[in-house]
Formats: C-alpha cells, structure tokens, sequence
C-alpha cells in the first residue's frame, strides 16, 4: 500500500482493475478499409496521439479528446493479434504437403504438377509444421500440468510460429498468381465454416462454430498466460467475416466488442488499386464475396457477410484514409474507445453518438421480417425532431406479426388486404409456397410469417421494390413531422443505421437535409446519382461511434465522477468552518501587518526629504 492509498481507494481501483485484465475486440470491414491498420495500432508499444485533436473537431469535442489522451497515456497496454488467416493457416496444416497442392491447384484452376512445383520451396518448413501441428492437437490432455502444457504450446504456436509461415505461404502462393493467395484462404476459410475441413465444402451442420471454437481455444491460451505472467490479457482479432462468429463471441464473453472499419468507397478502392494492385476484376469478385447480394440456406453459415457484420458491430470507426502514415484520426478513435473500455463514463457521449443511438433503438420497433432499419432527424444542433423505423403504415399489421396458415384459413382477416384474401394467382403461390410447411415440425412454435414483395414478384416475375408492404425508416420519420404540424428542417440532420435509397434520398434532399450520417452503405446508386447532383445536396458522412449495449457499457459511469474523486482521493465532503474563519482572518490580520509596514516605511521616507 502506497502513502496516498486509503481502503476506499483501493476498492475502487480492484473495481477498474477487472476491466483491465481482459479485452477481446474483434474487428470487422471490407477489405481496404483498414482493420489490418488498425490492429498493427492497437498491437504496438505505445499510441502516440496529438494532443490538438484532428482537424474538424470542435472545442468541446477537443477537450474531451485530451481527456482521453491523458488517460490512455497512462494506462496503455498493447494488444496482442490474433489473425484469422493463422487460425486457417492451422486448418490447412492438417492436409498433408500433397493435399495442399491438389486443394490449391483445385482451387485455381491450376495443373497439378505445376503447383507442386512451385510450391517446392516451402515443402519442408510445410511438412514440420504439418507433424507439429498434428503431434500437438493428437497430444493428451488428462491432468492439469497436461491441459497447460497444451496452452503454453498453443499460445506459441498461434501468436509467434504460424503468423510467420503465413506470411511465407502468402509469398509463395503469389508466386503462382496475385489473387492466388486471397482464393486459397477464401475458400478454404469457407470450408473451414461448412465442413471442419479446409479442403472440403461438404456442409456438416455439427460443424457450423467450428472456427469460433478453435478461436475460443486460443483466446483462453493467452489468457492463461497473460495470468501466469501477472500481466493483461488483451486481444485483437484481425478479421472478423461472418455474422455468426461474432454472436458466438458476444454471447461468451461481456468483455468482447465488435468493432467496424469503415472508409468512403473511392478511398477503398484506390487503397486496393494503388497499395495491393489489385485489377478491376479483382475488385469487382471481392466485393461480390464480400457483400453478396442474397444468402439462402446454409450459405448463411459459411459466406462472408461483411454487411451484416458492420450492422451487428457495437463501435464504429471512420477511417479517413487522408494521412496514409501517420493515421492520427484512426489511432484518436481507438483511443477514445479503448479508454472507455478501461474506464466506463470517462467522458460524454458526441451528439452524433446520442442522435444514432435513438435511431439504432426505435428500429428494434419494425416489423419487417427482412431488415430493420431505424431514422432520426435533427436540426442543425442535434435536436431530435421527429424518429422513424421501416414498417407498415399506421393501422396496418406489420409482416412479423402475420401467419401465412391464417391467410390460407381466413382467419385473423383484418391483418390482410382484399388482394391477398382474393387474387387466385397470389392465392395459389402463396398457397404452394406455405401449405406444405404451416405444420412443419421445424417452426417449433415459431410464427410462419411471410414477405408479401417476395411472392408478388415471383408472379411477375420482377425485382420490384414498389410492391413492399413498408414505408422506409427515414421516410417515416420525415411524414411524422408532416403528420404532426411540420418543423422546418432545411439545414438538418438525417441519422440512419443504412444509408438511404434513392427514393428516400430525393425527400432529404428535397426538405433541405443538409447531413446524411450513416453505419452501412445500401447497395443502390443513390449517392452517386440522386445525392452528388445539382446544388446545395446533402453531405454523406460515415458514423463513428457506439451503439446499442456498447453505447451503454461504455459512457455509463461505475459511480458518479464526484463520488469518484472524493472516493479516490479522500476529499472531504464537509469544511471546517471555524478552520475556514481564523484562517481568512489570519489573512486579514497579514494584510493589516502589511499595510502598517508600508506606512512607516513611507513616514521614513519623508522625515528624510
């Protein structure tokens, strides 16, 4: 115990100290928008951060920013990374030399025996490995000097050994051809989803968290570790792909955030062009891969989805790409939310913050079956004029809360329009598409709802969004504020958890929205052709910031700051009033000494002249 430490302070620094002993961020993004930058930052000995902020930020955002900068100055503690590509680099070690070269040449399309032979530099470092591995996930684990001899081996093994032979596996790979290395790890990350295995996509459904598991595994190697050595156990994994991963990871550890790295898309692609080289038809597979357009049936489990990965994130960050070195907003950002991770409540919300949040909690009140969305607008000073979520218009029955068993029984009729009781041909479709499964053992008392737009343009035949039963959130929350007197909004601000349509682009545009903050780009063209046209349009912006449980965790305070400090450093809360009286006047008595002294000196003064 130090001189300054009291009992109370000690309880509260063990209260803090579990926020600091373990940290599990998983970061998620298009590829190009920088999460392998950001987890070099929070991976590296000291974060150096200005202390003037970054350009645009406002005063009272600035001081908040030195906040943050003082503590994280002190309590910085790097992270150790933990790459997704070793975790499949340990999958694709189990096939031997021979299966990696078929499973390559099988992947891209490539003869046999000239994979083989351009992969001939790494065979021997392959085969060690390969028996290392092996040896070690066949080794016993039946006492407990056992279990943590396998920790040790494991921590090693995924944090110093296999990052340096993926490297070596990516260089030799791209030998074979520049996108070689992206394929082979795509596909066999896929696999690793479907089957277990990095050679086979056969789907197993036993196998659906294989990959989080074996993660799980090595989180809790490091932090064995991390307890023996008596140090944090802090731990970034670099990246995150598919939604279902993350949810595994949530629902297993309180201390687990997922965090985006977002970036304008021209930046993106010009980073790709420029810095990977990558072609135009590169690009265009990427992001196909990326972000598909639909998932169906086990697909679900196994594809990437980067889009709904960015919607189920708890932390939003922009990254500007302006200073390709120096990443000064980058590292502000990771900073900020580091610190309130260590210390909940260090400082405030931003207004964007507040405004999102709102949006990101009336959307939870959608019916849609297919995405909830949610809209807030503000005035130029952030104060919210009116919310809005995509569903029905009111007096309707959102689609969660319909059945198509009662469409095709006649019950519950209020819930559906004279088309859908009457139309033979939307009778008949729905009736093929639901009958066979309205007693189907698998809802398991789940609603079998059903989404009107599907089947009506399955009739025709058509991709056609004109045929939704919903409004859209911001185009909601625009007709409340015409529903209940109008606000003008001309200069205001539009928040949104998915950047708007077109249609909904051209009514912020027309009620003089002069801010459109949102989380996930929609794959339409409205920014290109509704937003960027003539004058006075709307400014796009990318939100940063915390959502939904993170914006909770993290700006709710253990205890109020006052009780903190008093708590802390034993402030006492009540004065000594008579110590306060003789001392003012003990002053009052040194002024009056002070003054007679200046009068005999001036008597003096002039007895001489």
């Amino acid at each position: 115990m130090s001189e300054i430490d009291t009992p109370s302070s000690i309880a509260l620094k063990s209260i803090y100290e579990e926020n600091k002993k373990f940290i599990v961020i998983g970061l998620t993004g298009r590829t190009g928008s920088g999460c392998s930058t950001s987890a070099k930052i929070l991976s590296s000995e000291e974060l150096e951060i200005p202390a003037d902020g970054y350009s645009g930020i406002s005063d009272n955002e600035l001081r908040k920013h030195r906040i943050v900068r003082k503590f994280i100055q002190k309590k910085w503690h790097p992270f150790e990374c933990l790459q997704i590509r070793t975790v499949i680099t340990r999958y694709i070690l189990l096939l031997n030399f021979s299966e990696f070269c078929k499973f390559t040449a099988d992947t891209l399309e490539r003869d046999l025996h000239e994979t083989i032979e351009r992969l001939s530099t790494i065979k021997d470092q392959y085969e060690n490995l390969n028996i290392e591995v092996t040896a070690h996930l066949a080794s016993p684990e039946n006492t407990s000097n056992e279990i943590n001899d396998k920790k040790k081996f494991a921590y090693q093994l995924y944090f110093k050994t296999l990052p340096i032979f993926a490297d070596t596996l990516r260089d030799a790979l791209k030998k074979i051809s520049l996108d070689a290395y992206t394929k082979i790890y795509q596909t066999a990350g896929d696999n690793i989803r479907a089957s277990g295995l990095a050679n086979t996509s056969k789907f197993d459904h036993d196998k659906v968290f294989s990959f989080p598991k074996i993660i799980n595994k090595i989180i809790k190697a490091a932090h064995y570790c991390a307890r023996i050595e008596n140090r944090p156990c802090y731990i970034v994994i670099d990246a995150i792909r598919n939604p279902y991963e993350a949810i595994y990871f949530k629902e297993r550890y309180a201390s687990f955030y997922l965090v985006s790295i977002n970036t304008e898309n021209r930046n993106r692609l010009e980073h790709l062009r420029k810095n990977h080289k990558f072609s135009e038809l590169q690009i265009e597979n990427l992001d196909k891969k990326e972000y598909p357009s639909k998932l169906s049936g086990t697909q679900k489990f196994v594809s990437q989805n980067i889009q709904k990965c960015i919607e189920f994130s708890d932390i939003h960050i922009h990254n500007p790409r302006s200073a390709q070195f120096s990443n000064v907003e980058l590292k502000c950002q990771l900073a900020w939310y580091i610190s309130l991770i260590l210390h909940p409540g260090l400082v405030m919300p931003t207004s964007a913050e507040n405004c999102m949040q709102i949006a990101y909690t009336v959307k939870q009140s959608s019916g849609c079956i297919s995405r909830q969305v949610g809209a807030a607008v503000t005035d130029a000073n952030y104060s919210v004029k009116s919310v809005g979520w995509n569903n029905t218009p009111q007096g309707q029955v959102p689609c969660l809360l319909r059945n198509a068993e009662d469409l095709i029984l006649g019950e519950d009729n209020l819930a559906y329009s004279d088309y859908e009781k009457n139309d033979p041909l939307f009778r008949k479709a729905l009736e093929e598409k639901f009958n066979p499964l309205k007693k189907s053992p698998l809802l398991d008392g789940r609603n079998l709802s059903f989404c009107f737009k599907d089947i009506q343009n399955e009739i025709e035949g058509e991709k056609n969004q004109v045929h939704t039963r919903s409004l859209h959130a911001e185009e909601n929350a625009f007709l409340q504020i015409s529903k209940h007197g109008g606000v003008k909004l001309q200069g205001g601000i539009l928040f949104t958890t998915a950047s708007p349509c077109e249609l909904c682009s051209k009514k912020a545009y027309q009620l003089g929205i002069s801010l459109i903050i949102y989380i996930d780009p929609y794959p339409g063209i409205a920014t290109r052709h509704t937003l960027l046209s003539g004058q006075h349009s709307p400014k796009m912006q990318l939100f940063r910031g915390a959502v939904g449980r993170a914006y909770h965790q993290l700006y709710q305070p253990v205890m109020p700051y006052k009780d903190e400090l008093e708590t802390l450093l034993s402030i006492p809360k009540k004065t000594n009033k008579k110590s306060i009286r003789n001392k003012s006047l003990e002053n009052e008595n040194k002024e009056l000494r002070f003054q007679i002294e200046e009068l005999k000196r001036e008597i003096v003064h002039l007895r001489n002249k």
